[in-house]
């Protein structure tokens, strides 16, 4: 699978500085709740060799979610995070967890030039007028803006560790704007994402943006879940 059209199936849908301190691990920190039933399952189908890391607390969503074990991303070894049991479709695809040993899509997102301000503006006003009225360079400025990424900070996960925050803008219906954490360790690329909305300058509301750390954050600090292939 394509590493845009998987953003489109998962994505339907200062606080950095509080967020950037080590948080302390108890020595009863243990995956949140809601990954019981999944755990087994998880240890079976990892591949040999690698480990899984799962927050020990969930708070993206207001609502219940129910973890789901993806068995046909192309590199990636995921765990669905869904609005509703028995997910089927796109629209109740709302995150995901991942671990890869080498992430085309990640890789991608580090490496993926800032889309500008000043270019989000233009574009947006091109999108604006008359598809007969686009220059040539208006529809290479649009095309450009399709899955951008439009923001990349550095925020450190726990000692040692650190990760980055990524924004990327929406590509139509089936690819809305989503944000992630990537990072790595145990040798290991790990990526959190869910999609959000974006206010006029491009940028997450306050809310899903800590959340979404406070995420990642519990993952860095949790025990690993070790396959047993």
């Amino acid at each position: 699978m394509k590493c845009r059209s998987l953003l489109g199936v998962i994505l339907s849908c200062a606080v950095l500085g509080a967020y950037c301190t080590t948080k302390p691990q108890t020595a009863s920190a243990e995956p949140a709740p809601i990954f019981r039933p999944i755990i087994r399952e998880i240890q079976n189908q990892l591949p040999r060799g690698w480990v899984m890391r799962l927050p020990s607390r969930v708070n993206i969503s207001d609502n219940r979610l129910y973890p789901e074990v993806a068995t046909a991303i192309r590199e990636e070894f995921a765990v669905f995070l869904n609005s509703q049991p028995n997910c089927k479709a796109k629209v109740c695809k709302f995150g995901i967890i991942t671990v890869a040993q080498n992430s085309t899509y990640a890789n991608n997102l580090r490496s993926q030039p800032i889309f500008s301000q000043q270019d989000i503006v233009r574009a947006r006003a091109i999108k604006q007028r008359d598809f007969q009225t686009w220059t040539e360079a208006d529809k290479e400025l649009v095309r450009r803006s399709e899955g951008a990424v439009l923001e990349r900070t550095p925020i450190a996960l726990k000692q040692g560790i650190e990760g980055l925050f990524i924004v990327e803008s929406g590509a139509g219906a089936d690819t809305p704007p989503g944000a992630s954490v990537i990072w790595k360790q145990d040798g290991l690329n790990y990526r959190v994402s869910r999609g959000v909305r974006l206010d006029r300058n491009g940028r997450v509301t306050q809310r899903d943006r800590s959340n979404l750390i406070d995420l990642a954050i519990s993952m860095a600090d949790e025990p690993p879940i070790k396959s047993v292939r």
